[in-house]
């Protein structure tokens, strides 16, 4: 006489699914699988916003430049006096750098508070400035710094501006000021913006 075949173990501790139950699993697994989809488009458009979005409220600075590049800026960081170095803003949310926007590209320095003018240590934190790093005359890139007379210069038309003075035109073609960027200290010890540049960063016509 044949054996009765039993169900196998695995088999025997299953519950049965309902067909309404199995419905409602594959509707969810479509759905999940349709957010896994569009999720990574949606971030891509987020991010690519905010790295070309305008310096803001509590972005922090990356150095992008030298021995520290990759670094968040601290006052600690800087000696008073010496070659500013580069940054873009950060989000303090996300993370995403702000270097799509080249009119962001800043110059952070150090230098003493008591000889700074008034309006310009208002705008400083712990000797620290972080001032648009884009010429307002023609929109070139600044890279030079003369400390003894603590002026930052623009090497394509010579035009000078003063760091202890709010980027006070000195020399040179350049008709405006360079724009500053307002300071504070975060609570985790970060340099960060307590408002947008003072000016448009930017060549001007006029």
């Amino acid at each position: 006489m044949p054996r009765k075949r039993t169900p196998s173990s695995r088999h025997a501790t299953e519950t049965p699914v309902s067909s309404e139950r199995r419905d409602v699993l594959i509707g969810a697994a479509a759905m999940a699988a349709g957010i896994a989809g569009f999720a990574p488009e949606r971030a891509d458009a987020s991010t690519e916003v905010e790295e070309n979005a305008a310096l803001q409220l509590g972005d922090r600075f990356e150095i992008v430049r030298g021995p520290m590049k990759g670094e968040l800026l601290r006052a600690d960081m800087l000696t008073a006096g010496e070659k500013p170095v580069e940054c873009f803003p950060v989000d303090a949310v996300t993370g995403a750098i702000r270097r799509g926007n080249r009119l962001n590209r800043t110059l952070a320095l150090k230098l003493d508070p008591t000889e700074m003018a008034d309006a310009t240590r208002a705008l400083s934190v712990d000797g620290v400035l972080v001032y648009s790093a884009v010429c307002t005359h023609k929109g070139c890139t600044i890279k030079s710094w003369k400390d003894e007379e603590r002026i930052l210069r623009c090497h394509c038309h010579l035009s000078e501006f003063a760091a202890l003075d709010g980027g006070r035109v000195m020399r040179g073609p350049a008709m405006h000021q360079l724009p500053m960027a307002p300071l504070g200290v975060d609570d985790d010890g970060f340099v960060v913006a307590t408002a947008g540049f003072t000016e448009e960063p930017g060549g001007k016509t006029k």
